[in-house]
């Protein structure tokens, strides 16, 4: 039996697209109210517009989560919208493609910002109301395999920044444990969500999927399987781990992969303006 989130509150960074937009609609199949934080407000309305057609409850917010004066406002709007916050589940990151010398200083700062300080801004401004969560509060990141198991060439700055939320999450667990909230991420490998099909194309994508060893790419809906479990009641003996979810990428090399991904990324260079 599915484990209900009615009467829970939801916030989802990033929920506009991709990983973000297929746990954001878990958690409204699953009964929470959730609110959508989205740079794109646009996108946000799009999936606002599918769960309440599929009778769920969401409420949408313009942030720029690389702020932090965006993600102080985002759980000050979640909290006026539906009186408390529940779980948090960080998806949103600005994070470019590029080793060193070829990401500059503002692309490089937007893409730490929005993947760990964000983490940092939005669980100190949400810790009051989760700590006062009905079986304690939750705050989920979505990492990657990238930076923490593994390193891609030509994807440092990524890297980078997914390695320093994976190292957030294993401290500021023990930052909050006394409260009663868990903090925990996920750490996906290949997704095919909208940023993989626009960097790799639905043929480098199917190539590239083919080469993980459970013989695809992974979902959204993979990711928010491991989302509704770490914010549920069966997971609350856990905190400061990541779950890691590649599909065996990690464990089992295959060299074709990487010249994949090295090709699309270098397609997408010569693209840049």
């Amino acid at each position: 039996m599915e484990e209900s989130f009615v009467g829970k509150s939801v916030i989802v960074t990033g929920g506009g697209r991709g990983v973000g937009r297929g746990v954001a609609k878990a958690f409204a199949n699953g009964g929470a109210q959730v609110m959508l934080g989205a740079r794109t407000i646009a996108y946000a309305e799009d999936v606002k517009a599918e769960i309440e057609e599929a009778g769920g409850a969401a409420e949408c917010y313009a942030a720029d989560i690389a702020r932090h004066a965006d993600c102080r406002a985002l759980v000050a709007a979640t909290v006026e919208a539906f009186g408390t916050i529940d779980i948090i589940v960080h998806a949103a990151a600005d994070i470019p493609h590029g080793g060193v010398g070829q990401v500059d200083d503002e692309r490089l700062e937007a893409g730490f910002a929005s993947t760990a300080k964000a983490a940092w801004w939005l669980l100190d401004a949400a810790r009051p109301y989760l700590a006062k969560a009905q079986g304690g509060g939750r705050f989920i990141a979505i990492g990657s395999i990238n930076g923490t198991f593994n390193v891609v060439p030509n994807m440092t700055a990524y890297g980078m920044a997914k390695a320093a939320l994976d190292a957030f999450i294993r401290a500021a667990a023990g930052d909050v444990v006394g409260e009663g909230i868990t903090v925990n991420a996920v750490n996906p490998g290949l997704i095919a969500s909208d940023r993989a099909k626009a960097v790799l194309g639905d043929e480098g994508l199917a190539a590239y999927g083919a080469t993980v060893p459970v013989g695809r790419a992974g979902t959204p809906a993979d990711i928010a399987h491991a989302c509704l479990f770490l914010a549920s009641a069966k997971s609350d003996y856990i905190t400061g781990t990541t779950i890691k979810m590649d599909g065996g990428s990690t464990v089992a090399a295959s060299p074709g992969r990487n010249d994949i991904l090295q090709e699309r990324l270098k397609l997408q260079q010569g693209k840049a303006p």
